[in-house]
């Protein structure tokens, strides 16, 4: 209703500044003709003329300058709109992936965690707001591709079959193919996509190595696989901290990036509230 409002509002101010400057024409119309016809005559004074003129520009530059603050407050009120709509979707997605999780008593809050710490690498980092913004939707996100799969594997305590192995390596894929149909989410896609791939070109789905990789994915990567290895699951208990820290240094360059790895390691170090779970 209020988008019809300004339209309306738009075509009458158009039509109105129409009018106005078919006006001024008319009345420079009018002036040249007396100056041709009656030169020596001053039939209208020209101070008339002048302020008439004047008037009209100076109301067209208002004008103006009053549109230009409408439609830009509209345009604001538009993408601050858009962006509330996003949020919302998101948050509808990440409630399946929360609810998800809460099945599982070993993974419930993952996807929160993993969130956290990606973002506060991403902020260590320096990367744009806009950059954090995508990592912080991509880390909630990020596992929903195990939304179909069966708990019988999730939770499953004994060692993984071959044929488990590979439907649990589809769920990037299947997590991208969720949310392909929110174009908005095109980046959020991509590290979905990506953050089981590995820096050595071992990883999944697609085998990426090095910089081929999106960079906010193997930010996600990192999280997500130091929370695997700070939570207890379902087959074994969270590991001591000395144990992580040297799993993290020996996946520098092999699973992970190393320049991602050197400031979490450090980060581990000034920040102790990181390992709480």
């Amino acid at each position: 209703m209020a988008a019809k409002s300004e339209k309306r509002y738009q075509s009458v101010s158009h039509d109105f500044k129409i009018a106005v400057v078919i006006l001024l024409l008319a009345f420079t119309g009018i002036r040249l003709l007396l100056l041709q016809y009656f030169p020596s005559n001053e039939i209208i004074p020209d101070r008339f003329f002048l302020s008439v003129i004047l008037s009209i520009l100076f109301y067209l530059w208002v004008q103006e300058v009053v549109d230009f603050h409408r439609l830009s407050r509209l345009n604001y009120d538009l993408t601050h709109t858009h962006e509330q709509l996003k949020a919302s979707e998101v948050d509808i997605i990440g409630a399946l992936v929360k609810t998800e999780e809460a099945k599982d008593l070993y993974t419930k809050g993952h996807s929160e965690r993993v969130t956290r710490i990606a973002v506060d690498i991403a902020e260590e980092i320096g990367l744009s707001d806009s950059k954090k913004n995508v990592i912080s939707r991509a880390g909630i996100l990020h596992d929903i591709g195990k939304i179909g799969l069966s708990d019988s594997i999730l939770n499953k305590i004994d060692r993984l079959t071959d044929e488990e192995i590979s439907i649990i390596r589809k769920h990037p894929e299947d997590g991208a193919s969720i949310i392909e149909p929110l174009k908005f989410l095109s980046s959020e896609k991509d590290v979905i996509m990506q953050h089981h791939e590995r820096y050595d070109g071992t990883g999944y789905p697609r085998g990426l190595k090095g910089e081929e990789i999106n960079f906010e994915a193997m930010i996600i990567a990192v999280a997500d696989a130091f929370d695997a290895m700070n939570s207890r699951r379902a087959y074994r208990k969270a590991l001591e901290r000395d144990a992580i820290i040297a799993e993290l240094k020996k996946s520098r360059g092999t699973q992970h990036s190393p320049g991602i790895i050197d400031t979490f390691l450090k980060m581990l170090e000034k920040y102790p509230q990181l390992w709480e779970k």
